[in-house]
């Protein structure tokens, strides 16, 4: 072979080594591409680790060296191409700014792998917990911190999840936060009232209402009472977030009686009220904090008459005859005892039963009975603590 000859040869043999080399290894044909990630979430500028493991159709891995490409709906894979070792190839998927359901995919030659999906930042949320430090700010208005906490469907805090806020009234700042490896993202309330503060991630949400809160107080009363008899109310202040110190508290009992200044309440406060007259009552504490803030706190309470009065009803003639000289007048008397000192009767209603009625003040009533029978003759006495008592007689009318 002539020089020339043996040159030629040289150069074709290391022209056809090299074309060689630039062909890159793909996977054989009806290979398997089998995707795994190192996470299923991910926060906003995130990372995940991504492998394919790559296997020819008679179930050995591919040669080391074959190339693998990947792919992703958004965000970037780092590198977007891969050579296997042992059959796998790895790469990083970088999620950037953007929330969603990033679809992760590979192929080699003529084989592709099915695509796996990672829920980045608020697509993996599942829930979003709200809350406010304190939930309650003065009437005047005020500021409270509103923490939105972000879990994925395992309960697991999400880190990087973009939340926005949103307020029925009020001031957000700033509207919008990222959480932090605790799940928690915050932000500051400014409020002159009751409001309703909304968190979003992704498609998930929370609420809580924080409300601006009068100063106010609980009132407690007696399980019963009784009219004419001294009954002990307790007064204490409202422990709620954000409530100042109560510089005066007046207490009308609405029985017409003059209020009860209790000037500042700091603790439980007893307070004695004597109700003249059974009835349905409306207290209302009418209450002012130290920053000028004017409230009512209201209960309605029942005061029942006072037991124990009794009443004994006398009649004479009693049975009356129509035809004699009393011609049907019988005389009635009404003894009554048993009602406190102070307490005094205020009105005698009779019922003669036949109809005829009279009130009085005094115990004592006369009745004419025109018509033979026999009559229940009733008579309710009122005090003026509202206390009743009644007394029944059965009177006999002859003709």
């Amino acid at each position: 072979m002539s020089r020339l000859l043996q040159s030629a040869c040289v150069f074709v043999t290391l022209l056809v080594a090299t074309a060689c080399d630039k062909v890159p290894l793909l996977a054989p044909t009806q290979s398997t591409i089998t995707l795994t990630t190192s996470t299923t979430t991910v926060p906003v500028n995130g990372t995940v680790e991504v492998s394919a493991s790559v296997t020819e159709p008679s179930g050995t891995p591919v040669q080391n060296g074959t190339f693998v490409t990947f792919t992703s709906s958004f965000g970037t894979i780092e590198p977007q191409e891969a050579r296997t070792t042992g059959g796998r190839a790895t790469v990083q998927f970088r999620a950037g700014t953007q929330s969603g359901k990033a679809k992760i995919g590979a192929f080699s030659g003529a084989s592709r792998a099915t695509e796996v999906e990672i829920l980045v930042g608020g697509a993996a949320a599942a829930k979003v917990l709200l809350r406010a430090d304190p939930q309650s700010v003065p009437a005047t208005g005020g500021t409270t911190t509103i923490v939105a906490t972000v879990i994925d469907g395992s309960g697991n805090a999400l880190a990087g999840v973009p939340v926005t806020f949103t307020a029925t009234a009020g001031q957000m700042v700033p509207g919008q936060a990222v959480t932090a490896a605790t799940g928690e993202a915050t932000t500051i309330l400014s409020t002159p009232r009751t409001t309703t503060v909304t968190a979003t991630a992704g498609a998930q949400s929370g609420t809580v209402e924080v409300s601006a809160t009068s100063p106010a107080v609980t009132i407690t009363a007696p399980a019963s009472i009784e009219a004419g008899v001294p009954a002990t109310f307790t007064i204490a202040p409202s422990t709620a977030a954000g409530s100042n110190p109560l510089r005066s508290v007046t207490i009308d009992f609405g029985d017409g009686s003059s209020p009860v200044a209790l000037g500042p309440v700091s603790g439980t406060t007893p307070v004695a009220k004597t109700f003249a007259r059974a009835g349905v009552y409306t207290v209302r504490a009418t209450v002012v904090d130290t920053a000028g803030i004017t409230g009512t706190s209201t209960i309605v309470v029942s005061v029942a008459a006072q037991a124990g009065i009794s009443v004994t009803l006398t009649a004479t003639p009693n049975p009356v005859s129509l035809g004699t000289q009393q011609s049907g007048i019988v005389s009635f008397t009404a003894a009554t005892g048993g009602f406190g000192a102070g307490v005094a009767v205020q009105a005698y209603y009779w019922d003669f039963g036949d109809g005829g009625t009279v009130t009085t003040t005094g115990g004592a009533a006369s009745y004419r009975y025109t018509t033979p029978g026999v009559y229940t003759a009733r008579v309710t006495v009122r005090t003026t603590n509202g206390s009743e008592g009644l007394a029944i007689l059965v009177i006999r009318v002859t003709a």
